[in-house]
């Protein structure tokens, strides 16, 4: 029997990795599904899209997502109903915050199907820090998050730390962590667009890249530029493509970060493939993936007060690494390499999917 791994990619957006994960991902399963000769077909469930525009503040848009994953259940449905469908299929959303999670464990459980779902959570309100932990009314999206890990077979983070956050702070039960694990994500498409960016010559300044959100405390890099004797550039005020993004990063010399939520962090890992030396408070993810040398003590960012307490520690933190980038180029490279080894693939999870494939092909 011919099995099928269905993706349930999010929207593609030019200004967010969903539009590499659109390809790469397909691209990535179909052809480890064909190295390993599996009778197995990879199957992208696509949606309709109405507008390539975020909410201000957002990585999506609010509103135009949920048209994007229903229309991607009613496409699903129509290919069930051609009978396209097996009843050991094996099933990945790129992002665990999908109904549609729910209404297939439905489909699954009253059908009879051995159904596989693997989700990857990026965040959800269960993280206090984050845009829906901070606006969403409680309780109801911690229940709603419970219900999608107990639908999953399989819930994906890419650090420990964000395991360990979901886990604790919606109280999942001992006897139920193994319905979790930590893989790193699907960035070929990263990885393959800095290693094809040109060496930036005489690399100066400090770049802030992340978006206006009150959790990445922008007015902290706002106040350091306008205090400190070296160029800032803060990326959200201006209007980058991918391309000219990644052109104007490696033409830096150090990325600040003072963000109090990051669950990963994927500006600053293409930071560290431009070869652009990371500043970064001791907490979050940050404190899982990155080495001593580029980690500031996570107090002197984690409040107002404690900012302007310890701007002139962190003024000089800062400046040492514009000032002095060979002193890093060791750590730089280790730095890359750990990223690459355990953040920037996703094998584990990968290997997990294929080996729900090996049972299937034997029923």
């Amino acid at each position: 029997m011919t099995v099928n791994i269905w993706i349930f990619g999010l929207e593609p957006l030019d200004n967010r990795y969903t539009s590499q994960w659109h390809v790469e991902v397909p691209r990535a399963l179909d052809i480890m599904v064909k190295n390993q000769k599996f009778d197995c077909q990879v199957r992208p469930v696509y949606g309709t899209q109405n507008t390539a525009k975020t909410t201000a503040g957002g990585f999506l848009n609010f509103v135009d997502t949920n048209y994007w994953k229903s229309s991607q259940l009613c496409e699903f449905l129509t290919m069930h109903n051609q009978g396209l469908t097996t009843p050991h299929d094996v099933f990945l959303f790129t992002d665990a915050w999908n109904p549609v999670i729910l209404q297939l464990r439905y489909i699954s459980d009253l059908m009879g199907y051995t159904w596989k779902i693997h989700s990857i959570f990026h965040a959800g309100a269960y993280d206090p820090t984050d845009i829906l932990g901070l606006k969403m009314q409680k309780p109801w999206p911690w229940h709603l998050e419970r219900s999608i890990y107990y639908a999953c077979d399989k819930n994906w983070f890419a650090t420990e730390f964000h395991r360990r956050m979901f886990l604790n702070n919606l109280s999942i039960v001992a006897r139920d962590e193994d319905r979790s694990g930590v893989s790193g994500q699907p960035h070929d498409a990263i990885i393959k667009s800095m290693n094809a960016l040109p060496v930036a010559e005489n690399k100066k300044g400090v770049i802030w890249p992340h978006r206006y959100n009150s959790d990445k405390q922008p007015e902290m890099a706002e106040n350091l530029a306008s205090v400190m004797d070296v160029p800032w550039l803060l990326t959200q005020k201006l209007n980058l493509d991918k391309e000219r993004y990644y052109q104007t990063l490696a033409e830096h010399q150090v990325l600040f970060s003072c963000s109090l939520h990051e669950n990963l962090g994927i500006s600053v890992m293409e930071g560290v493939l431009a070869d652009v030396i990371p500043v970064l408070p001791r907490r979050c993810s940050y404190q899982d993936m990155y080495l001593d040398d580029f980690l500031y003590p996570a107090k002197w960012t984690e409040s107002w007060q404690q900012f302007l307490d310890h701007r002139e520690q962190l003024s000089d933190f800062i400046m040492h690494r514009v000032r002095n980038p060979h002193r890093y180029q060791d750590a730089m490279k280790r730095q890359k390499q750990l990223l690459l080894d355990q953040y920037l693939q996703a094998d584990v999870m990968y290997t997990s999917m294929l080996q729900d494939i090996v049972t299937a092909n034997k029923m």
